[in-house]
């Protein structure tokens, strides 16, 4: 009678716990690439609406009235990031360009982003051009 032994030698399993430890080292380093990658995804979506936010702001003020905004720079906290936020008018006749610049320290460096709109400067609250039709 041949005697046959079933399993696995300490070699092999020493093979497979390599392989599976390379393996979860892969993983975990895919994971902060992750949260990093999110990370910077939110300081930029935050940066987005705060530029966005100002610009707007901007827009209103010049329609409402025009001596109400000058040029500003702030520094405003997000979540866990601070944004310098830097807002410019330059006037050109009828038109006036409105420029917000907005920078954040991030791990992998200094970002910025920039948002800039054309605002006509004859405009009014009271003008009939602003307003919306209703159906």
């Amino acid at each position: 009678m041949e005697n046959r032994h079933r399993g696995f030698t300490l070699i092999e399993a020493m093979v497979t716990v390599v392989v599976l430890s390379i393996g979860l080292l892969g993983l975990a380093q895919l994971q902060a690439r992750l949260w990093s990658a999110s990370g910077d995804l939110h300081s930029s979506d935050e940066a987005y609406l705060l530029a966005s936010n100002t610009l707007e702001k901007s827009v209103i003020a010049q329609i409402i009235a025009a001596d109400l905004i000058a040029n500003t720079t702030a520094q405003i906290t997000g979540s866990a990031t601070v944004f310098a936020v830097d807002l410019s008018l330059t006037e050109q006749q009828q038109l006036a360009e409105a420029t917000v610049s907005v920078e954040w320290e991030h791990q992998s460096g200094l970002r910025s982003l920039a948002l800039q709109t054309t605002i006509y400067t004859n405009a009014h609250a009271s003008d009939n051009r602003l307003l919306l039709a209703v159906d």
